[in-house]
């Protein structure tokens, strides 16, 4: 299941109509402070990019929206955690630095971010002792098969 986070029903329920107008069936689910969107995973690829466009439009305005409600008078952030969905489909969130969480979001986008979180919940889960260039060698060859 694909998910898309919102902090902004309204902004969620645009992000509904738009997939809706790719006869795509969506469902709108309040968690905690969040809405999420979820949509099967069985979309096709130029659809799934159009969309992975919408939301990215739309979470730069609820990104805007989210920091004009919990900016604080000196600039910072009150609050900020993120979601992390573990392999066994748990799912937790994990309390950051506002500050650096202020800083994170202006220069890389939702997507990069949730990257980022996935590749670190994936070495988390799978520890792996090889080191970054044994495991690049180790590619390299079974590539070479």
């Amino acid at each position: 299941m694909l998910e898309y986070v919102f902090f902004h029903k309204t902004l969620a329920q645009a992000f509904v109509k738009q997939a809706e107008n790719y006869k795509l069936e969506t469902s709108l689910v309040n968690e905690g402070p969040a809405w999420e969107v979820h949509l099967s995973e069985d979309i096709a690829d130029d659809i799934e990019e159009k969309l992975s466009d919408i939301y990215d439009d739309l979470f730069d305005q609820d990104h805007e929206m989210f920091d004009n409600e919990h900016q604080g008078e000196d600039g910072e952030y009150g609050a900020a955690a993120i979601e992390i969905t573990l392999k066994d489909g748990k799912r937790t969130y994990a309390q950051l630095n506002p500050a650096i969480m202020g800083k994170l979001m202006s220069v890389i986008s939702f997507n990069e971010l949730n990257e980022i979180i996935e590749d670190v919940v994936t070495a988390v889960e799978n520890p792996d002792d090889r080191t970054i260039c044994q495991r690049y060698r180790d590619k390299e060859s079974s590539n070479l098969v």
